[in-house]
C-alpha cells in the first residue's frame, strides 16, 4: 500500500493553489507537489526562525543576559495574547515563578513585532522569565480574503508557491523519472532570487534579546 501522502497544518499555499498556477488538473503529480510544498514551507519558516501558524506558546523560558534589561523579545510574533509573565525565584532544582504586575509590563505595538517592555527592567540571569502567549497567523485558505479567518501575509504564500513551482519545473527539465522529493535534496538557498531574498527579510526574526 502507497504511503498517504498529506499536507502539514502549518503549510504556506494549498496543493489546489498550485496546481491551478501550473494548470494541472490531474492527480498524477500531487503526491510530489505535496511533498515539496511541505519542504518549502519548513524551510521559509527555518530561514525565518518561526512558526508562521497562530500556536499557544506556555510557560516558554528565556534567560536574561544584561542588568535591568528593558525589553524582551518573544521568540514568535505576531502576538495575538499574552496571558502570564513570569519571573523566577527559588533555585534551579526548587524554582518559585511568580507573575508580574499587569502594569509592570506592556505588549509594544499590538504584539506586531514580539516585544515586551517590562518597567524597572528585568533581572539578570539565566532561565528567569517565562511568558506564555499565542502568536503567529490564522491559516485559513478556505476563507483567504476573510481577515477574521486568514491573516497569513499573502506574500509569504506567493513566496512559497513560487519556489514549489520553480523547483517542479526544474525537476521535469531535468529530465528525473522519479517522482521523489525530500527537502534535504532541494538546494532552496539556490533558488531564491533579490525578490524572494527581500521578501524573507520582512520576516526574520530579530536576536532573541535587544
Amino acid at each position: 500500500m502507497a504511503d498517504q501522502e498529506t499536507i502539514l497544518n502549518y503549510a504556506l499555499t494549498t496543493l489546489t493553489r498550485i496546481k491551478n498556477r501550473l494548470v494541472i488538473t490531474s492527480t498524477g503529480h500531487d503526491a510530489v507537489l505535496q511533498r515539496i510544498i511541505n519542504a518549502a514551507t519548513d524551510f521559509l519558516e527555518g530561514e525565518c526562525n518561526r512558526r508562521f501558524l497562530s500556536t499557544a506558546y506556555a510557560n516558554e523560558v528565556y534567560s536574561v543576559y544584561a542588568d535591568s534589561q528593558e525589553y524582551l523579545l518573544l521568540k514568535q510574533s505576531p502576538v495575538s495574547a499574552l496571558t502570564k509573565l513570569e519571573y523566577r525565584a527559588g533555585t534551579p532544582s526548587n524554582p518559585a515563578w511568580t507573575e508580574f504586575l499587569a502594569d509592570n509590563y506592556e505588549l509594544l505595538e499590538d504584539g506586531k513585532s514580539g516585544i515586551i517592555k517590562v518597567y524597572g527592567g528585568l533581572s539578570k540571569g539565566a532561565n528567569s522569565v517565562r511568558a506564555s502567549y499565542t502568536a503567529g497567523y490564522l491559516i485559513n485558505f478556505a476563507n483567504a480574503g476573510d481577515l477574521t479567518k486568514h491573516t497569513l501575509p499573502a506574500d509569504l504564500t506567493d513566496l512559497c508557491e513560487r519556489l514549489v513551482i520553480r523547483w517542479f519545473k526544474r525537476r521535469e527539465a531535468e529530465g528525473k523519472s522519479s517522482e521523489s522529493a525530500q527537502g534535504d535534496n532541494i538546494n532552496w538557498q539556490a533558488d531564491l532570487n533579490k525578490e524572494d531574498k527581500e521578501t524573507l527579510a520582512r520576516y526574520k526574526k530579530l536576536p532573541m534579546f535587544i
